[in-house]
């Protein structure tokens, strides 16, 4: 006898639809309040868990793997260690604050180091399974998503729709890039804390923040009094006041074209033509002309990256001071982009720029 599934054929089978790439599935801070508040009626294996993904940004299945030497302290100062699959990150290190390593951290090792022996726990696992099929091997990632959504359910932890919410643990690495992105964190640090391999998936993250950004800027306007100029008028805005939608976009259109994204930040003024260092940058240039002396350029992984994006910034730069007819500052520019495409060739050869290597040959004898 056939089985049925022989007269369906794959095609037959409707698909789901998938998200699209910019999509960012992070978890709103209505839903984390109620979580928080109920936490401790979550599966007690399952608390620990949330907080580190959710203070650490770590996949599922790099948080479920941590092991007991995972917490390192330098400088006074916290952070975890751990290599990361995905992107064949080895030794990937997150800064993480000492309630997590002395309050979480800290008892799941201990747990683990007086539970454990070469049987039950041989790759010393934090979140293992002592006994049983999973012997030796961390909590599956489907439990955890179940234990997730059972508490959500017996605990009624609703959108703001007041629709069920349904956990997905990749939900805590989104909300932690979200959260480090609007407290004022650059896409490289996210991009290095995240341990993402390439710049494509925290620029969706910096998409995200700029409607973040969007809907700030809209709400701050309606609260009233601001006074702007649009197109020689003078408007005035009163607290409440619903602003006339062509006005809001006009608005914002002008924030975002009289405003330049560089490496640092966004500024406004450079493209006026006002900023004093916009020829001389003073982390390379205060040592006489050269890069000051406490700077190294090369060490980092993500150099290579920073300083691309130093001449695309530049670059879009130089063009928005010629069509404002800045051509004195465009010029200066220029100078600046000479300057970074030098730094950029010589990191990517595998050089390091380095003001003190004098001083550390002496150091070491050399």
């Amino acid at each position: 006898m056939k089985s049925a599934r022989t007269l369906i054929f794959s095609e037959d089978i409707p698909k789901l639809q998938k998200k699209s790439y910019d999509h960012v599935d992070y978890i709103p801070d209505y839903v984390l309040e109620q979580l928080f508040q109920k936490i401790n009626y979550l599966h007690p294996e399952i608390q620990p868990f949330i907080w580190i993904a959710f203070k650490t940004g770590l996949r599922i299945s790099d948080t479920l793997t941590l092991t007991q030497d995972c917490l390192v302290k330098l400088n006074g100062k916290y952070q975890i260690v751990t290599d990361i699959k995905k992107t064949y990150v080895q030794g990937h290190s997150i800064p993480i604050d000492d309630e997590l390593a002395l309050n979480v951290l800290v008892a799941l090792i201990d747990k683990s180091k007086k539970n454990s022996n070469e049987r039950n726990n041989p790759n010393r696992y934090i979140f293992v399974r002592y006994s049983g099929p999973r012997r030796g091997r961390p909590y599956s990632q489907n439990w955890v998503r179940e234990q997730l959504n059972i508490f959500a359910k017996e605990q009624e932890i609703r959108d703001e729709n007041g629709n069920l919410f349904h956990f997905r643990p990749h939900q805590f690495r989104h909300t932690y890039a979200v959260k480090m992105l609007n407290g004022g964190a650059d896409i490289l640090t996210v991009q290095e804390l995240l341990a993402h391999a390439s710049p494509g998936m925290t620029m969706c993250y910096a998409r995200l923040l700029d409607d973040t950004k969007r809907k700030a800027f809209e709400s701050v306007m309606k609260q009233g009094v601001f006074s702007f100029d649009l197109n020689g008028e003078v408007q005035q805005v009163q607290p409440n006041e619903d602003i006339p939608t062509d006005i809001l976009e006009a608005l914002w259109r002008d924030h975002k074209l009289n405003a330049i994204d560089n490496p640092y930040g966004t500024c406004y003024a450079r493209v006026n033509g006002n900023c004093p260092y916009a020829e001389e940058p003073p982390c390379l240039t205060c040592n006489g002309g050269s890069p000051c002396k406490d700077l190294a350029v090369g060490f980092s992984e993500l150099d290579v990256q920073k300083y691309e994006l130093h001449m695309k910034t530049t670059t879009r730069m130089i063009q928005a001071l010629e069509e404002r007819g800045r051509h004195d500052t465009a010029e200066k520019n220029r100078t600046n982009l000479k300057r970074y495409e030098y730094i950029l060739n010589a990191i990517k050869q595998g050089n390091i720029i380095f003001g003190r290597i004098e001083r550390a040959k002496r150091k070491v004898g050399v």
